[in-house]
């Protein structure tokens, strides 16, 4: 049962649902109504407007618009439909969905309901039924909004000094003059570091823009920045995904730079790609980072996407087979000599090893494995199944992200064998307690001070144990993932993981860094062990995800630092796919008995 409203966020409730009857909330309606807006133009939001320049009835417009677009997909959507917000009026073609009758914008609500939560790139679940819609869902969604309107994203109460957003859309363009030299420097530092990485010359990106020599050396050496346009343009001749025209606009509309005042109103962005559009983005720009030879034959991808000097390895290309595989279901005849370039990257004595790794690891033989066994079905990978059975020692055991790994290709290949049963078995024994639960902390290795559960290692347990149960059943494992599950669906706190394993190697420590994109792995967690998509759990999860995402210029997933690691797009897309894939079920989930 939701929560009561307060006497504030009731008033605003009330007044919205005033106000979406016939046209709905619309500026020209707001100049002669007779209900009282006092409730509204009360807001700090709206006031701020106001106090900007705006008149009543746009600020009024503008804050709710605003609100709307920060909800939660399916409220946003009906709550747009219901007052006529006009939020995706130019990506349905059903023009009753803003009709001047309030009627007619439910029907179409109600016809377009798949396509709205298509564009908003998350599941539809079932329609309400029309009576539903009236009674109950709208409520719920203008008392979602009603709260939004007192409150920014998170719950913090909004400021009353306004401030300038952070998007670029809605700053006033500027000339460079306002930049102070040293922020000229960096920018000029960063063009040359990006020049000289990309081993292009000032005269060769001059000739490919098509401008004088002169223009591009007083940007490489801090005297001016180039306009957007220009930046672009170099984004897309250095393959720098986006981050020098974003370093211009960052440059160019500071807050303090800017002429005029605006509010910290969350300003709806325009609607963006489908989650079918976005991934064809990223398998293109994928595509782009493939590293080839002399004759232009794509050999693989490097460990990190930005650096196309590296020399293709054996795991990013795995990653990178596996993320085309999920965004065009199956594999095109262009990565083809990808994929057969795959095996000849294994170490002379078998086995595959990362570049951090003196030789084959089993973790790292896995991972290449499960890309391999996925374009080569036919192909026996015995030799390498046998070396990772006689490479799982103390060492892996204690270590939940090495069992995870190898279980996952165990299950793939050979899910009812000896190997696959001591890695269930090893890796239900490296869980510790918590209370009165079960569940993984970063490593099980004896004499551990206190060592904390693991979101990112719980989550890729529940993940690839629910493959192993779904396989081959078991009580033991069952119970492991309720407990898990209903753990992982309490976590608020998604950041991402890092952690270094040092493995005995020949007398010495063999460190190799790992990063865990959390989000990812809760949403692959949670689908895989049943809880429906439109679960909160999830929600905020998916929600997570999309932070990291590049946009639409990179079409990639970066790191916290700006890296591009390309099992980090991989287990973005696995995410999703999975999240928009999974059927919805009723919203209050518990775990199956």
């Amino acid at each position: 049962m939701a929560e009561p409203l307060d006497p504030v966020a009731l008033g605003i409730a009330s007044a919205l649902k005033s106000l979406r009857t016939r046209a709905g909330l619309r500026e020209e309606r707001l100049h002669g109504t007779e209900l009282t807006l006092e409730t509204l133009t009360g807001l700090d939001s709206v006031r701020a407007l106001v106090h900007a320049g705006e008149s009543p009835e746009r600020a009024i417009v503008r804050a709710v618009r605003a609100a709307a677009g920060t909800l939660e997909p399916t409220m946003s959507i009906v709550a747009d439909a219901s007052l006529g917000l006009e939020l995706s009026a130019d990506l349905v073609p059903d023009t009753d969905l803003y009709a001047h009758d309030l009627g007619q914008r439910r029907d179409a609500l109600l016809r377009n309901w798949d396509r709205l939560h298509e564009l908003r790139s998350v599941p539809a679940g079932k329609a309400p039924s029309p009576r539903a819609l009236r009674l109950d869902v709208e409520s719920e969604a203008l008392a979602a909004l009603a709260v939004a309107l007192t409150r920014l994203p998170g719950g913090d109460p909004l400021p009353e000094t306004p401030a300038v957003p952070a998007a670029a859309q809605t700053r006033e363009p500027h000339s460079g003059s306002g930049v102070s030299p040293a922020e000229l420097q960096l920018f000029g530092a960063e063009l040359t570091k990006t020049l000289r990485t990309r081993r292009k010359t000032i005269d060769q990106a001059a000739a490919a823009l098509d401008l004088p020599r002169a223009e591009v050396a007083r940007w490489a050496a801090g005297q001016e920045l180039p306009s957007e346009p220009e930046a672009r343009s170099l984004d897309e001749y250095l393959t720098a995904r986006g981050s020098i025209q974003n370093l211009v606009i960052e440059l160019r509309f500071k807050p303090d730079r800017a002429e005029r005042q605006l509010v910290p109103v969350p300003l709806t962005s325009p609607s963006g790609p489908t989650l079918l559009q976005t991934f064809q983005n990223v398998a293109t720009a994928l595509r782009s980072c493939l590293i080839r030879d002399a004759d232009g034959k794509p050999l693989g991808w490097p460990r990190d996407l930005r650096d196309q000097r590296d020399k293709p390895t054996a795991e990013s290309t795995a990653f990178g087979i596996r993320t085309l595989l999920l965004l065009e279901d199956g594999l095109a005849a262009d990565l083809v000599p990808v994929a057969e370039s795959l095996p000849k990257m294994a170490l002379p004595s078998g086995g595959y090893g990362g570049l951090e790794q003196s030789g084959a690891r089993p973790e790292a033989t896995a991972a290449v494995l499960n890309a391999l066994r996925r374009v080569a079905a036919t192909e026996g990978f015995d030799a390498h199944v046998a070396q990772m059975e006689t490479d799982l020692g103390d060492f892996e055991k204690y270590r939940p992200f090495i069992l995870t790994t190898m279980l996952e290709t165990s299950l793939l290949l050979t899910s009812g064998t000896n190997l696959t049963e001591v890695l269930v078995d090893s890796l239900l024994a490296a869980r510790r307690p918590y209370g009165d639960l079960l569940l993984w902390p970063e490593k099980a290795e004896p004499l551990l001070i206190d060592p904390a559960p693991s979101v990112a290692h719980t989550a890729r347990a529940v993940r690839v144990l629910a493959g192993a149960q779904a396989i081959r059943p078991s009580l033991l494992v069952q119970e492991a993932l309720e407990q898990a599950v209903a753990w992982l669906m309490e976590q608020r706190d998604l950041h991402n993981a890092y952690e270094v394993t040092e493995r005995p190697v020949d007398g010495r420590l063999e460190p190799v860094h790992i990063r865990h994109f959390t989000a990812a792995w809760v949403v692959k967690a949670l689908v895989s062990a049943g809880v429906p998509a439109a679960h909160p759990s999830v929600s905020n999860a998916v929600a997570q995800i999309w932070h990291s995402y590049g946009g639409d210029t990179a079409a990639l997933w970066a790191w916290d630092n700006g890296d591009l690691p390309i099992w980090m797009t991989f287990d973005a897309v696995e995410a999703l796919k999975l999240a928009n894939l999974a059927v919805p079920a009723r919203s209050s989930w518990s775990p199956p008995q």
